[in-house]
Order: C-alpha cells, then structure tokens, then sequence
C-alpha cells in the first residue's frame, strides 16, 4: 500500500493480474480497498478501455459496470465509462478484463497518479484509453446521469445507436516531453504568456486554452486548467479573496498565472491537454499542483 505520490513510476508497475470484468464486483480476488483500476478489452491487449480511480472499494468501483452487460444501455451512474463500455460490447462483440493498483493516499494523491497513468499511456501508445474523457464510439449517443432532477424534469434518457450522434474527434497527441519544468516558458511545448498577477489578469472574454497558476517565489504549481480562460480565471480570484475555502490559501500567496491559447480546440482536446500537464508536474515535482483536486 502506497503512502504518497513519490516514486510515481514504481506506484505505476503494482498492477494486479487481469480479470474479467464480468462479475468484478464479486470477484474475491480483486482488492476491496482504494486504488486505480484500468479496463481493457479481452481482444486487444495492447490497449486500454479506461483508466480511473476510486476511493472506496476497487471491488466495488468494478462492480458499478456491471451495466455494460445487460441489454439497455447503462446510464451515466453510477459509473461515466458504462455507456462508452457498452457500446463497444453492442457494435463489437467484444468483452472486457479489469486489473487494479491499491493505493492509500489522500484524494489529490490518487487523482494525481490517475492522470499521470492516463498520459503515460497516452504518450507510450499515441491515444487516449477510448472512454476516458467522455468518448463514445461513433454511432452511439451516451445515456444521461440518473438523479433525482432529471428524473423529475423528465430529462433522464437511456442512450443507444444514434447515426446522428456527433462524432467525438480522435485523441490529441501528448505536447511535449513529461517531467519537464513547470515554470518554464516552453514548458509541454506550449508557448505560454509571460506571468502576471492572478488578480489583475484580464484575458478575451472568448479566450479558449490551458492555463497555470503559480507563485513566485515556489517551483511547483499551484493549479492547471482549462477552458474559456477569463471566466475560469475569474473564478480563481474569487476563491484567492476567501481564506476558508479548501483552495483559498494556496492561491493567496502572490499568485501569477500564465496561459496559452487555443482558439476552436475540441473540449475533448482540451482535457487531454489539461491532464498531461497535470501528469508532468507530478512527474517533475512528485505531486500535483498544490491546490489541485481540492475543489
């Protein structure tokens, strides 16, 4: 069991063997305690399907796809990957195995190894796992969440084969070398503007792209995002003026930011992007950025 995010790369190696997928969440053999766990079809075991996290049981968390394998598509909950799994199940056929890492760590320690798990992937086979950040196989339109609201609005919808469903576009490639220098003006390859104070940051209000938060006085980052930039960055300066918000303190010592960016960038590209930059800072720095993950 790992305590911290150091030694990134060996935390990366523990994974269990593969077991099916089907009937995971009664498997004995898969480990009831937190961790990552990674999916990936029975046919192709060169690529992955998905890759998450969870704080609960691992166990569990597989058992919550048990979905994919009955006749109507699952919804959104209890797990985001259920429809994506199985549409690949209804257009090919195909089955799925899962293996775990258990991991004791604090949230933004797990999410870090997450998105460092998906990037390394990302960079060693040139894509993305196919339901990572919300894709859907072409032709398949994806279930809604199941709530209480969109129960009661009559908005909760089982997805299925739609020919018109838009297409989710392929998998951006990884920018830049992982581990690199988060403060750096080249840093992933992104040509990132010069830093100025978080609080009188002005930015297009349409401005698309990624983003950095630091101090400069500490070589690691304090939060990566991305998005339309002057509304996220505006909701960074509200929460930088609140002392007892979860983040408040960690964005208000000097912070600066920086972006790059990115007019008609997919948003699926856009998470892609924000991910491996999270990836290389905990590469680089053994965390993520200080007040990432923390809400």
């Amino acid at each position: 069991m790992m305590s911290s995010v150091g030694g990134v790369a060996t935390a990366l190696e523990c994974w269990s063997e593969w077991v099916d997928l089907c009937g995971a969440g009664r498997n004995q053999e898969v480990s009831s305690v937190p961790g990552l766990y990674r999916v990936r079809r029975k046919d192709d075991e060169s690529g992955l399907v998905y890759i998450g996290q969870t704080g609960r049981s691992l166990r569990g968390r597989l058992g919550q796809l048990s979905g994919v394998y009955k006749a109507e598509m699952p919804y959104r909950d209890p797990h985001t990957a259920g429809p994506a799994l199985w549409a690949l199940r209804h257009r090919d056929g195909c089955d799925f195995e899962a293996s775990v890492i258990e991991i004791s760590a604090t949230v933004p320690q797990r999410k870090a190894l997450e998105a460092t798990a998906v990037s390394l992937y990302r960079t060693a086979s040139g894509k993305s796992p196919a339901a990572n950040f919300g894709r859907m196989p072409s032709g398949y339109r994806m279930s809604t969440g199941n709530n209480a609201r969109l129960t009661a609005s009559g908005q909760r919808l089982r997805g299925g084969p739609d020919p018109h469903a838009p297409r989710v576009p392929g998998s951006a490639p990884v920018a830049g070398r992982l581990g690199t220098d988060p403060r750096s003006d080249r840093w992933m390859n992104w040509p990132w503007t010069s830093w100025v104070p978080l609080l009188q940051a002005s930015t297009p209000p349409a401005c698309v792209g990624i983003y950095r938060i630091g101090s400069k006085d500490d070589a690691k980052l304090t939060y990566i995002g991305q998005g339309r930039i002057a509304a996220r960055l505006r909701a960074h300066q509200a929460k930088a003026l609140k002392p007892d918000h979860r983040q408040g303190p960690h964005l208000s010592a000097d912070p600066q930011v920086s972006w790059v960016p990115l007019p008609g960038t997919a948003m699926v590209h856009l998470l892609e992007h924000e991910n491996d930059l999270i990836a290389a800072h905990v590469i680089a720095t053994g965390q993520a950025p200080l007040a990432q993950f923390l809400g």
